[in-house]
């Protein structure tokens, strides 16, 4: 093992453990790490009381820290490497989680930023625009949001300029512009602020989110970082269901083996989070139905650990009406009590997804009764306020467009159920 090529994991500056270049993947734990009292398992599947791991285990856990998707592709190809190791040596050193990893002997250093402007990003993302190439699929493409699409991470200062972290140094926001190259696709980053701004509005918890008008993209605040009292940015520690499943990137939809509903639920519960977070799942998942989001699947789940501790479901995060464009897919990602086509979902059907996780149908459909009425009391207000950012043409009508689909969409869902 000596010989074979490694990475080593930290969590600020304690050494956490090394993953080594095998086949399959070996990831050891630092002795040193395993004596400390604040020790924790990166994920569940990883346990502290073996100090050697190898395998699916470890290929699951890390690989979910990549991008997904053409956009992995492309890093291969800039970074020319083929391995996942390879991958996570390029682009690994601010990932989704408390840890960053490193090159073997190299140690963190003081984060350094890059001072820039809005005007320089926005020309930056001009010819980097996301690029998806459309998948062969009957029933439509399906994009990932969390992992294929391009971001670009930054600091945003007090005074809100921007400036571009250096090496592995942590960033505060995440920049999504539009995705581009994907055929009837369009305005993606504002229909992403709107459906942000209307799960808020409606009393979701969400990511914070701005529509960047320079730039033309949804800048989101990361629910994973905060400043301490000095003013250092800390990583927190969080883990997507995929990751808590110990399933790859590539198995996320439930039709393709990936977890389901109840899976979910009991990925949460058994992992400690409160019952109100049981509940949001619950509302997360009639809100997607509602704005038509197919693409809600397992890896745009995820707990983290907040300061004052224990697991808490994370704020909601990559929300976007996919059934607006209508050569994305028409199955939701997700099955509700056994049927995945929203215009086959039937009463009965939540009734039966209500048994299956574990509540009485009632106190479903009195949720579900919630998320629509609330839905619908407040989207026009949520387009009133984006109206004045939004440019005439194409940024209005996807305006207007979104108010009248979601607020069709959850009428004609409303009669179906008779709620």
């Amino acid at each position: 093992m000596s010989e074979a090529r490694s990475l080593n994991l930290y969590h600020d500056t304690q050494l956490v453990g090394s993953l080594f270049d095998l086949h399959p993947l070996k990831f050891v734990y630092a002795a040193d790490w395993l004596t400390q009292p604040f020790a924790k398992p990166i994920a569940p599947a990883l346990s502290l009381d073996r100090q050697e791991h190898a395998g699916e285990a470890v290929e699951a856990y890390f690989e979910n820290l990549l991008p997904e998707a053409n956009l992995r592709d492309l890093l291969k190809i800039k970074y020319q490497v083929s391995t996942l190791f390879g991958l996570l040596a390029a682009v690994g050193g601010d990932t989704a989680s408390a840890y960053t990893l490193l090159p073997a002997g190299e140690s963190p250093q003081p984060p350094k930023y890059q001072a820039t402007t809005w005007e320089a990003i926005a020309q930056s993302l001009r010819p980097t625009e996301v690029s998806l190439a459309p998948e062969s699929q009957n029933e439509g493409t399906r994009i990932s949001l969390a992992g294929a699409q391009f971001k670009k991470s930054l600091l945003l200062m007090p005074d809100g300029t921007p400036a571009l972290p250096l090496g592995n140094a942590p960033s505060s926001h995440i920049l999504k512009p539009n995705i581009g190259n994907l055929e009837g696709v369009w305005a993606s980053a504002l229909n992403e602020v709107f459906m942000m701004k209307l799960a808020r509005a409606i009393g979701l918890e969400t990511a914070e989110i701005e529509y960047q008008l320079v730039a033309k993209s949804a800048l989101i605040k990361r629910y994973d970082r905060m400043f301490n009292e000095k003013g250092a940015l800390l990583r927190l520690h969080q883990l997507d269901l995929c990751q808590l499943d110990g399933k790859p990137s590539t198995i996320k939809y439930e039709s393709d083996g990936g977890p389901s509903l109840a899976r979910c639920r009991h990925l949460l519960q058994t992992h400690g989070v409160p019952a109100m977070d049981i509940k949001r799942l619950i509302e997360w998942v009639f809100f997607n139905l509602f704005i038509g989001n197919h693409d809600s699947h397992a890896k745009n789940l995820s707990i983290y650990y907040p300061p004052q501790g224990g697991a808490r479901l994370a704020p909601f995060y990559d929300l976007l009406s996919t059934s607006l464009y209508p050569g994305l897919s028409r199955t939701f990602a997700f099955k509700i009590g056994g049927e995945n086509i929203p215009g086959k979902i039937e009463i009965s059907h939540i009734e039966t997804m209500a048994r299956e996780l574990g509540f009485k149908p009632k106190y479903v459909l009195k949720i579900v009764n919630t998320i629509a009425a609330s839905l619908l009391a407040c989207i026009d207000a949520v387009t009133t306020d984006l109206s004045p950012i939004a440019s005439p043409g194409t940024e209005r009508s996807l305006l207007e467009r979104l108010n009248q689909h979601i607020t069709g969409n959850t009428r004609r869902l409303q009669a179906r159920w008779g709620i």
